[in-house]
């Protein structure tokens, strides 16, 4: 098949939307399918990439930054876009267009070209889901003032997909009887898989957040609990950059945790595992959450995780692998923290189990699979 995957977002650029479109062309390619990707790009970024087995066309897209779009980065991607959509298509046929996000992604399906009539799927993100971020007002906005213009995206693919069973009920309260697949993320089960010991003979508790720093995510609440156990001998690694860092470094130095907790900034993908197998424990209370790649990455390292109960996160948290606690509840955070912090056993029987449900359900061959059965029904 020739496939064309189309995302705003594409690493190094936003956050798990984009790694799985890489990691799912990579294995499309690897089954020996002619594979491209439309996304975006920065100054200074070249505008056509070879990866292992697709090309990625890049086109300018004036973001706010690496993991913030904004509306002009997603109108600029779009504006940008429609011409290098033309052109690829007069290169050759796609058999079938795979959107990432139905807004702004899906908007191309609307507009007058070569793709009009083609069958498309489009993948449900998060973002692109009216009601999924109520803390964002400005999103908020736009998804009641394009509704109509959503549904009709969905209304006219070949499938949609949601994430997540949560995506896929939250979707459903805007489109009642839509049919709605649903895939979740796959992980790179060779790149982040456990590793030898070397927490051993450590004597501090070492909890690890990766993360987009947006307020979304919830890691002031980690720091308020943090705050009620200094005494604990207890360590926390924030992973990760976003336009909420400043507020999160005040509120650490204001709770006088500079001592215990480090702001690490961005880590590139090949690094985390490093990272991971530092850790005893993952943490990350978000407040929405389509999925959190980072938590299916964690456990594939074999690591306890400790999340929010909300979102597609009980989808990956059951109760043999870790800890769900109610989003803004303090003292569920803290009651989780000690709980893992007081049994190296639960640790090591949490982080097997992290691992089992990854190879189970969550390797990129098997997600692989499964979008193919769709481009080819």
């Amino acid at each position: 098949m020739k496939i064309l995957l189309l995302n705003y977002e594409f690493p190094p650029i936003g956050g798990g939307a984009g790694m799985a479109t890489y990691c799912l062309a990579e294995a499309l390619a690897n089954l020996g399918h002619a594979v491209d990707v439309l996304t975006s790009g920065r100054a200074g970024d070249s505008p056509v990439e070879s990866h292992n087995g697709f090309s990625t066309f890049r086109v300018r897209s004036l973001r706010k930054g690496v993991h913030d779009s904004g509306l002009r980065g997603a109108v600029t991607y779009m504006g940008f876009g429609l011409p290098k959509l033309n052109a690829l298509i007069r290169r050759g046929r796609y058999d079938i267009f795979h959107y990432f996000f139905s807004l702004p992604t899906g908007l191309f399906t609307l507009l007058p070209g070569g793709w009009n009539g083609k069958p498309y799927i489009i993948s449900l993100r998060g973002s692109d889901v009216p009601g999924y971020d109520p803390f964002n007002s400005k999103l908020t906005f736009l998804h009641k003032l394009l509704k109509p213009v959503n549904k009709r995206i969905w209304e006219r693919s070949k499938y949609v997909v949601a994430v997540t069973n949560s995506l896929k009920e939250l979707a459903l309260q805007s489109a009642p009887g839509m049919q709605i697949r649903v895939i979740p993320n796959g992980v790179d089960t060779d790149l982040f898989k456990p590793s030898g010991d070397v927490r051993k003979g450590r004597s501090d508790f070492h909890l690890i957040c990766v993360s987009r720093l947006v307020k979304r995510k919830g890691i002031e609440q980690i720091l308020s609990a943090m705050a009620g156990l200094r005494s604990e001998n207890i360590r926390l690694s924030i992973v990760g950059s976003g336009n909420y860092e400043d507020a999160l470094r005040k509120k650490c130095f204001d709770l006088s945790l500079t001592s215990v907790v480090d702001f690490k900034g961005f880590c590139p993908r090949e690094e985390l595992p490093e990272l991971y197998a530092k850790s005893d424990a993952f943490i990350l209370t978000s407040r929405s959450e389509a999925f959190g790649n980072v938590f299916a990455e964690a456990m594939s390292c074999g690591l306890p995780v400790i999340g929010a109960d909300i979102g597609g996160i009980p989808d990956l948290i059951k109760e043999q692998n870790g800890i769900l606690v109610k989003p803004g509840d303090i003292d569920g955070i803290k009651n989780a923290i000690i709980k893992l912090k007081d049994s190296q056993q639960l640790r090591e029987q949490m982080g097997r189990a992290s691992r089992d449900i990854i190879m189970k359900n969550h390797r990129w061959s098997k997600i692989t699979e499964k979008f193919l059965e769709l481009y080819l029904s």
